[in-house]
């Protein structure tokens, strides 16, 4: 009998096939159950039974201990279910006797193929990373950040973690066919969101980094509820003079391209220059409108504050700010003052309008501790400052400068918000006029007053204030309602027989529809359009006109502001284009979000 060592129990489920005579060294053999051929060896072929094999093993095979493994296993899954193992027999103390076979039968995996790669490499599809691509580059313009970011080792290394494979752009794709994409898609949307829309026109100057004179044209749709303003077009002026002339090429140009957005320009505002004064008064009157009529007038936040320098106190600013660039820029006083709880001190800035006010009234409100610095540190002292902080007269003038300068300010607050109307800065200008001509009684003011005011409202404005249902005229005097009605009948004949309507209250004007709770809540181009089955193509035409106008050009001026952002000193090699392509993504893409 030969004798020599026992053969695995695991070869009872192979069968040895005859060696290749072309490779004696390799004994292969093949599984009774699933047919598969393999190496001969021990332990790729308890590896094959017991975790690749495809085939179902009998109850008698499970019985059988075969192997090491197979006991561990039972052990294992014993400890993990409750199922107490003696001698290779299980005692079942827990109900689920139906899962007995899948406690014991030890793991099965499928054959190798895709979907088991797939489950330890996360595959990335060119669809899945053109949306990467795009995602990454939207957020790199929505949060002005360089392009070069995405080469940070740490930006690198972020994107690794959260997706294993993933290779996300260089800065040249990001600059380039990306920033493309992503403002084309955008326009699409603009486009589809002004399509149809009556919008508010404005169009400003600027100077960038490079002191290249661009113009920026920007549209706000009113009827919106956000009031959303978009940028439409960054021009180049080059070496053309802003003349009157060029700037109503400028404008009729622009209003073409508003067409191709699908909307129209029922109004344009600008700032109160004398060329842009020219200007809206030559582009109505324009014969490349094709006979369009535009409503043109000034921006009523802009004269409001050039109303605020007219009155403004002889001396009061530069005492105020020499007194705070002294406690600001020395540093003893700096410190003592900051000891006592005094707040931070506000310089007024000429390019942001009511910081004066807002410097006037902390200097009102911490006058009694740079008082106290002084007199306590008297020798110290700067004498011209200390002969400053204790003159109490000066105090007291820029105490009467502020009543004034106060209420313009909260109105030229009002005033320069994108949803405010012309009936709205109307109303504003009214109560302003007349808090100057019953609270102050100045001849002086009154007369500045009244000649801001006719610059600001025009007979449209008055119209507006008219046919707004919230006001319906309830400041004017019988001047301006006079003038007001012989403007319409002058310019709009045909529409006259319905203010009259209107104003009286008759069919289709109903009593309920001017209940004060009613027009507190809608806006009047809403209350208009509810109307528009019994009213005139000619009035309601008209109305969307007055009541998408914007009070103010505002919105352009906040354009510029993002401008600085975007193409500032450490972004001095971007082109206008570029730049202006990226004032427009980061305009859309924190329409709904707020940096605090």
């Amino acid at each position: 009998m030969l004798t020599g060592r026992r053969k695995d129990e695991i070869w009872k489920y192979f069968i040895e096939e005859k060696p290749d005579k072309s490779n004696l060294k390799t004994k292969r053999v093949e599984c009774k159950k699933c047919h598969t051929v393999i190496v001969g060896l021990v332990a790729r072929m308890k590896t094959h039974v017991y975790e690749t094999c495809t085939g179902s093993l009998t109850n008698n095979e499970l019985d059988s201990p075969s192997t090491s493994y197979q006991c561990q296993l039972n052990d294992q899954s014993a400890k993990e279910t409750g199922v107490e193992v003696n001698n290779g027999k299980t005692n079942m103390s827990n109900p689920y006797k139906e899962n007995i076979s899948e406690i014991i039968q030890p793991p099965k995996r499928q054959k190798a193929n895709n979907s088991q790669i797939n489950t330890f490499v996360i595959r990335t599809t060119q669809y899945e990373k053109e949306k990467f691509d795009n995602q990454v580059a939207r957020f790199i313009f929505a949060s002005n950040s360089p392009f070069r970011i995405v080469e940070h080792p740490e930006f690198l290394k972020m994107i690794s973690m959260l997706r294993p494979g993933y290779d996300p752009p260089n800065r040249h794709k990001i600059a380039n066919e990306l920033l493309n994409d992503v403002y084309d898609s955008l326009s699409k949307l603009i486009k589809l969101e002004l399509d149809g829309k009556t919008v508010c026109m404005a169009l400003d100057g600027w100077s960038n980094i490079h002191n290249e004179s661009i113009i920026c044209v920007c549209v706000t749709d009113m009827s919106d509820i956000k009031n959303s303003v978009y940028l439409l077009d960054t021009i180049d002026t080059k070496d053309n003079s802003h003349t009157w002339d060029y700037l109503v090429q400028l404008a009729e140009n622009t209003i073409k391209l508003c067409e191709s957005f699908g909307c129209t320009v029922g109004s344009v505002v600008t700032d109160n220059a004398s060329n842009m004064s020219k200007m809206r008064t030559n582009l109505a009157m324009s014969e490349g409108l094709n006979n369009k009529h535009i409503i043109t007038y000034g921006c009523s936040a802009h004269l409001l504050n050039l109303f605020a320098h007219d009155i403004e106190a002889a001396g009061v600013k530069s005492h105020i700010k020499s007194i705070f660039k002294y406690f600001r820029n020395t540093h003893f006083f700096a410190a003592k003052y900051k000891l006592e709880g005094g707040k931070s001190l506000i310089l007024p800035q000429d390019v942001r309008w009511n910081t004066l006010s807002d410097t006037i009234q902390c200097y009102l409100d911490n006058w009694h501790i740079l008082y106290k610095v002084c007199d306590e540190n008297r020798t110290a002292c700067n004498t011209t400052i200390y002969s400053k902080v204790k003159d109490t007269e000066m105090k007291t003038t820029a105490k009467e400068y502020l009543v004034k300068l106060k209420k313009i300010s909260v109105t030229l607050d009002k005033v320069q918000a994108d949803g405010c109307t012309l009936s709205e800065a109307t109303h504003l200008w009214l109560e302003l006029k007349r808090f100057f001509e019953l609270e102050i009684c100045n001849d002086s003011m009154i007369e500045k007053i009244q000649k801001r005011f006719d610059m600001a409202v025009t007979e449209y404005h008055l119209l507006a204030y008219i046919l707004d249902p919230k006001y319906r005229g309830i400041n004017m005097n019988s001047d301006q309602m006079d003038s007001t009605l012989d403007f319409i009948n002058l310019y709009h004949q045909e529409i006259m027989p319905e203010i009259i309507t209107y104003q009286a209250e008759a069919y289709p004007f109903r009593d309920y529809l001017f209940k004060e709770q009613t027009v507190s809540q809608v806006k009047p181009l809403t209350w208009w359009l509810s109307l528009k089955k019994n009213i005139s193509s000619e009035m309601l035409s008209l109305v969307s006109k007055l009541f998408t106008a914007s009070a103010s050009s505002a919105g352009v001026e906040r354009i510029f502001s993002s401008y600085g952002l975007v193409h500032s000193k450490l972004r001095n090699r971007l082109g206008i284009q570029k730049s202006s392509k990226l004032v427009s993504i980061f305009k859309s893409l924190n329409k709904d979000f707020t940096y605090d």
